[in-house]
């Protein structure tokens, strides 16, 4: 007993002995012994853990970059977990007539079976500490600077069944349910403090080619050249190029561009991406965006001469003279939207230099109403494979709209019109306006009469002189 109290006195005299030296020595000591007990508790903690982690964010690492495998992740253990969970909240979905979405709610952690191994997942919210005595939560790491993300832990011995089965089991269901229940998205690109990302909504397009008031023929030549993109993943990969393609829509504003842009998704069932170049603030925010963008969609700048940018062409010092310098055209940005410039040269590498290969199966649309405007390198053959002039309404679209808008193929007064619109230039929107029933309902009849009157008032402005010839005459 006496022994046991001297060995306690000997520690205590030691450790007081400790303390004093400890306080002698320098702050930096000081500091680079924290420095090393810090980096030493987590491999301690590590070797007497038996369990791994993996963390799924929603974002990568830059926080902007959305992270695929974050949505993966959601839409699986939304099919396999959630009779385990205890917190669920609940969305609608795409469709308000849908059933309610329902998902894990923030902290909640589920279990999973997999082969006989046992896999935990947790939803951790954004910028929050782990609460609760869970497996998750036991484990070091958890960080109040994190993004919202998804972590599965599991025992070390199952680390090459998780990354070799688990995991891409997986990635392959959730890429078999959204081939499945695919739902249409539209995206646009939205910059906050610097930073561009991606937003979307559900987008259902009424539109078909059926519907567009274009020749029949045209209708047919593009859809067989989109069915022939399709399927040429194979040719594209035997000639050496990416497998994208590029449309060029020009026309007069009311012709069709946005209506074609929505029948060539519903064609194709692709997503779009509506591409805001004003709010991109350079050159690397473009790739960033471009890297975001999913396979199998259709990326879209709409009146691309327009829209707050002056698309200007700047050449500098003797190679002003040259015609097919790229490198030195330069979209410059509005004065009131004055966030940086996106040179002409990005633009093109974006549509068909080196990023396009960075993806698959990708159609690109420019549209404009005033292709004068443009310079040349942008929409030359190549980079924009199919021009498409939306022109004003003629016969066979008329009929077209007819069909669609009053179901008829044939009227007393199709002659009439017929020749009313090969003399005057006027555009299917106007046309369909006079078609399109009202909230007083009219008979095909009455629409026919009421457009016949509209066309032959154009005709008769169309043939009036102008004002300025009048004065003139009158004035002599």
């Amino acid at each position: 007993m006496v022994l046991s109290v001297e060995k306690w006195v000997g520690f205590g005299l030691a450790m007081a002995g400790f303390g004093l030296l400890w306080s002698r020595m320098p702050q930096h000591v000081h500091d680079e012994a924290r420095h090393i007990i810090s980096s030493l508790v987590p491999m301690v903690m590590s070797y007497f853990n038996p369990y791994e982690q993996i963390t799924v964010s929603e974002y990568g690492e830059e926080r902007f970059e959305w992270n695929k495998m974050f949505c993966a992740v959601s839409t699986y253990l939304r099919r396999a977990c959630l009779d385990h969970a205890s917190k669920l909240k609940g969305e609608l979905g795409n469709n308000s007539k849908d059933d309610p979405l329902i998902r894990l709610d923030k902290n909640q952690e589920v279990v999973d079976n997999f082969d006989g191994a046992r896999m935990w997942w947790r939803l951790c919210p954004k910028s929050t500490k782990n609460r609760g005595a869970t497996v998750i939560s036991l484990l070091p790491g958890d960080s109040d600077d994190e993004p919202r993300c998804y972590r599965l832990v599991f025992h070390k011995r199952q680390r090459k069944l998780v990354l070799d089965s688990y995991l891409p089991r997986i990635v392959r269901q959730w890429r078999e349910i959204i081939a499945t229940n695919r739902q249409r998205l539209l995206f646009t690109n939205h910059s906050q403090e610097g930073k561009s990302w991606w937003i979307n909504v559900p987008y259902n397009p009424p539109a078909t080619f059926d519907m567009l008031a274009m020749d029949h023929s045209k209708n047919i030549e593009i859809m067989e050249d989109l069915t022939a993109f399709r399927v040429a993943k194979e040719y594209h990969s035997k000639v050496g190029k990416a497998w994208k393609r590029g449309y060029f829509l020009h026309g007069p504003s009311g012709t069709g561009k946005s209506t074609m842009i929505g029948a060539m998704a519903n064609f194709l069932e692709y997503d779009v991406y509506d591409l805001d170049v004003t709010s991109i603030k350079d050159n690397a925010e473009l790739r960033k965006l471009f890297l975001d963008t999913m396979d199998r969609s259709i990326i879209v700048i709409e009146d691309i001469d327009a829209i707050e940018v002056e698309l200007t062409t700047k050449r500098k010092g003797k190679e002003a003279a040259e015609e097919n310098d790229d490198n030195h055209l330069v979209i410059e940005l509005s004065e009131k939207n004055n966030k940086g410039k996106v040179t002409l040269s990005g633009l093109l590498s974006f549509v068909d230099g080196l990023w396009p290969a960075c993806g698959s199966e990708r159609i690109f649309v420019f549209t404009t109403n005033h292709v004068d405007r443009l310079d040349p390198a942008l929409i030359r053959r190549g980079r924009m494979d199919r021009h498409i002039e939306m022109s004003y309404c003629r016969f066979e679209a008329f009929k077209m709209l007819a069909k669609s808008y009053q179901d008829i193929t044939e009227h007393s007064l199709f002659g009439e019109i017929g020749q009313l619109l090969d003399e005057i230039d006027t555009t299917p929107a106007d046309v369909a306006g006079n078609l399109m029933l009202r909230v007083k309902r009219r008979e095909a009849d009455d629409c026919l009469a009421v457009l016949v009157e509209t066309l032959k008032k154009a005709k008769m402005k169309a043939a009036a002189p102008p004002m300025d010839s009048v004065e003139e005459a009158k004035e002599e």
